[in-house]
């Protein structure tokens, strides 16, 4: 005995409900999956700039005892400046503290804040 059949449909009609459910499952998965991954920023990176004033460097060098090489590794030190640093220190002895660094030529009130926090004062 054949059963009775609610539906009957071509082939033609077949090929396309068979298509067109394709399509609604891929755009199904693809809107459930989508939810799962972190949509891409504009900073490629991941940090913040506004962030970095509160970065606390991991080491500190010593304003009194680091070569130039050491003192170029500061963000904002260069070759000049580092050198400056250390005739400083051969001319007028150790410092007492690292708002000294503000006498040493080309160092202002600016560039000290900005390198202040990479270095420490100590006396042997």
């Amino acid at each position: 005995m054949k059963m009775k059949q609610f539906f009957e449909f071509s082939k033609a009609q077949m090929k396309t409900l068979t298509l067109l459910g394709i399509v609604v499952l891929v755009a199904g998965s693809y809107l459930l999956i989508r939810d799962y991954y972190p949509q891409p920023s504009d900073n490629p990176h991941g940090w913040q700039e506004e962030g970095l004033d509160q970065y606390q460097p991991v080491m500190m060098l010593d304003a009194n005892f680091s070569p130039a090489d050491s003192l170029e590794l500061v963000p904002g030190i260069g070759p000049v400046t580092a050198k400056r640093i250390v005739d400083y220190r051969r001319e007028h002895g150790a410092l007492v503290s690292v708002d000294s660094l503000i006498n040493v030529p080309g160092i202002g009130p600016a560039k000290l804040k900005q390198i202040k926090k990479y270095f420490k004062v100590s006396v042997r």
